[in-house]
């Protein structure tokens, strides 16, 4: 029997709970009115009901308690309870539109109570930049900033069929895998249940016709925290784990798994903050997969392409782990990151696929390659001009 055949059920049962769950969000979401209504800067042109994030959570607690090992009972009482608190902000703010300030309150609760009650933390960096540990009240303090970039970047990227939910079905099985692989039974059954639930709402997100739906902020922090937990596992257990499974440049591989999130959403902070000059937390249409859509992809198109690329992360990490430190690797990931946003930008500004009075999308870009591209333009122009004449 293969050592992820008993990891299918409890893949099973969530995915179940969102298959028959998902149908009466949708009723009452439609009944309450909680609706996800298109403006100018959103892609969906037809009013889409929200909440869906609600069947993940039934079906990835259900699992987690029913197939769970239960050697400590506070470490599984921290996780649960973390997710709740983060279920119930995002349920909120799906029906009050919070503040930013007031999310980012919660996201440090849930990430404290998960931290502390569980005992994960960030504390080992595997002698990244000659670092092996650092003292515990850093680490949590390191631990918690990595939380809120990576529930973040989940939140974030939530902006087409199918993206979020498919990242974190992608990430979730692939650390499940592993967790199986090492004997890590109860975190292997945690990401093979939000496989599941993941799979679930993907169906009805992208292909759902009567019973389309989007997950919220109530979904996307959900995954968000959930990813966040198994990845921090990954990096703590490698640090001691010599097995035949061994990683021997697990931050870095970590990196290569959460590639487009986390680039994503640093990106777009990045040119919120320097470029635009306002805050990180103002939504606009300049994540990679708005650039994707102007190039002319649909939703499914656009997610695909993102899944596939994120997948060759994945698995060059995987690969290069064994060649590279942990400071090289993550340098080849970050590079790699950098040049192929840049083409992808500079594909739109050769093609003009983003008209200069746009509000909502800016290119992030040197200026002399923006200027080089636009007086090529303008003498290419001209001289097909001078050529009619």
């Amino acid at each position: 029997m293969s050592i992820l055949a008993k990891y299918y059920l409890p893949a099973l049962i969530s995915f179940l709970c969102g298959i028959v769950i998902i149908p009466f969000l949708v009723k009452i979401a439609k009944k309450r009115k909680i609706m996800d209504n298109p403006n100018s800067r959103k892609v969906n042109k037809n009013a889409v009901p929200t909440l869906g994030g609600i069947a993940i959570y039934i079906g990835f607690v259900l699992s987690t308690l029913i197939f769970n090992t239960i050697v400590k009972p506070l470490d599984l009482l921290g996780i649960i309870l973390g997710i709740t608190i983060i279920i119930g902000l995002g349920i909120f703010d799906d029906l009050k539109n919070l503040s930013a300030r007031t999310k980012l309150l919660f996201i440090s609760l849930a990430l404290l109570t998960v931290i502390i009650f569980s005992g994960l933390s960030f504390c080992n960096f595997h002698n990244f930049m000659g670092i092996r540990e650092c003292p515990y009240p850093s680490g949590i303090i390191i631990t918690l900033f990595a939380g809120i970039v990576i529930i973040n970047g989940f939140n974030l990227i939530d902006g087409i069929d199918g993206l979020a939910s498919g990242l974190a079905l992608q990430i979730s099985f692939v650390l499940g895998t592993w967790f199986a692989l090492v004997g890590l039974h109860n975190f292997a059954v945690m990401a093979f249940s939000l496989s599941g639930g993941c799979f679930a709402f993907f169906f009805y997100n992208v292909f759902g016709k009567k019973n389309k739906i989007f997950m919220g902020d109530t979904g996307s922090l959900l995954i968000g925290i959930i990813v966040f937990i198994l990845a921090t596992k990954f990096n703590q257990f490698t640090a001691g784990y010599t097995g035949d499974y061994a990683i021997k440049s697990a931050p870095a591989v970590l990196i290569g798994i959460l590639a487009y999130p986390l680039f994503d959403v640093l990106r777009v902070f990045a040119l919120r903050i320097i470029v635009l000059k306002k805050s990180p937390f103002k939504p606009d249409k300049n994540h990679l997969h708005h650039r994707l859509l102007a190039f002319g992809m649909n939703h499914l198109q656009a997610t695909l392409t993102i899944l596939a690329v994120n997948q060759l992360f994945i698995a060059g990490a995987f690969v290069l782990q064994k060649y590279l430190g942990v400071f090289e690797l993550t340098c080849v990931i970050l590079s790699a990151t950098i040049i192929l946003s840049l083409i992808l930008e500079m594909v739109i500004l050769c093609t003009k696929k983003i008209k200069p009075n746009d509000k909502y999308q800016h290119l992030f870009l040197p200026g002399f390659l923006v200027s080089h591209v636009n007086n090529k333009a303008s003498i290419f122009q001209a001289n097909k001009t001078s050529t009619k004449n």
